[in-house]
């Protein structure tokens, strides 16, 4: 038996029932409207779905919620037994049903309609009990599942949860979610943590390693070893720079012995690569990455404040 030949005609007939639900979509003149209404009244979206369609609705409700649309999901049958309480009459409730006639669903239809809520359907079948009272319908039905028996929910169940990403993204783009807004609600995710982040919250304090500029070169050597960073800074008026404990040893191997009589000022880096201490991760990325550097100063008011390590941004 060809196993790939299988898997192969898995994505073929998906990609096929994709496209026809691509044309069903085109054809939807009230899409505009649901999403009018979804964007502009910031109502809550609670999905409602059973067995497969509860798993892709649990998706969908993710995706809402983490993109700016107040969701949640709500298993029917919990909701059946006491969680209807948790449906405001504000809330618009999204269905999803591949037969549309799941009898979980029906049967809190009556309960929906009293409550005065907007409905929105993803259903497999438009004449169904379901399409035939919801305000939206979401055309999600497939001519083949992909399955050898076709039955098993496979074409019908990634047509609803595209459904599911296009109303999601149609949402967004409605309410002019950005990346900013997306990382305030992912505060610990990567982009989260490159834009919300600041040169603050990766800050090293210096007070230890500021040294005077007329130091000699023994002192510095001394000083570098006390710190435990393997730099010291100078900062004062006229003198704001950097020595390593590279520059110190480069420093030897030009100077050798003479290098004894030599004082901080003349070791330094004058002017080292800084950042101010409000700069963003992808402020100090770049010039760790750009600049092939290590370790960046961060000012504030002109003074040395701290420092910032590429190897605790980046990690």
């Amino acid at each position: 038996m060809n196993h790939l030949k299988a898997a192969i005609d898995v994505f073929d007939i998906e990609l096929g029932q994709l496209n026809r639900g691509l044309v069903q979509l085109k054809s939807n003149n009230s899409f505009n409207l649901l999403v009018d209404h979804l964007s502009h009244t910031n109502c809550r979206v609670v999905v409602v779905g059973m067995g497969k369609s509860g798993h892709v609705g649990g998706k969908i409700s993710a995706s809402l919620a983490s993109t700016g649309t107040f969701s949640f999901f709500l298993h029917p049958a919990e909701a059946y037994h006491g969680d209807l309480g948790m449906i405001a009459k504000e809330d618009c409730i999204l269905l999803l049903s591949n037969s549309g006639e799941t009898e979980e669903i029906l049967r809190l239809l009556p309960f929906i309609k009293s409550n005065g809520n907007k409905i929105v359907s993803i259903v497999g079948n438009t004449n169904s009990t379901l399409a035939n009272n919801s305000d939206w319908i979401l055309d999600a039905s497939v001519l083949k599942e992909a399955c050898a028996i076709n039955l098993a929910p496979t074409s019908s169940s990634t047509l609803s949860l595209v459904l599911g990403d296009c109303l999601t993204v149609a949402i967004m783009t409605a309410k002019n979610f950005q990346k900013n807004d997306f990382a305030r609600l992912h505060p610990g995710g990567f982009l989260g943590q490159r834009l919300l982040t600041k040169a603050k919250d990766y800050l090293i304090q210096t007070d230890s390693l500021v040294i005077k500029s007329e130091l000699s070169f023994d002192k510095v050597v001394s000083s570098m070893s006390t710190g435990g960073q393997g730099l010291v800074l100078i900062d004062e008026d006229g003198h704001q720079g950097i020595i390593t404990d590279g520059d110190l040893r480069r420093f030897l191997e030009e100077w050798g012995r003479d290098s004894f009589s030599k004082k901080a000022v003349d070791i330094m880096t004058k002017d080292p690569f800084s950042i101010h201490i409000s700069a963003t991760y992808a402020q100090m990325e770049s010039l760790f990455v750009g600049k092939k550097i290590s370790t960046l100063l961060v000012k504030e008011d002109g003074k040395i404040v701290g420092l910032v390590r590429s190897s605790s941004l980046m990690k």
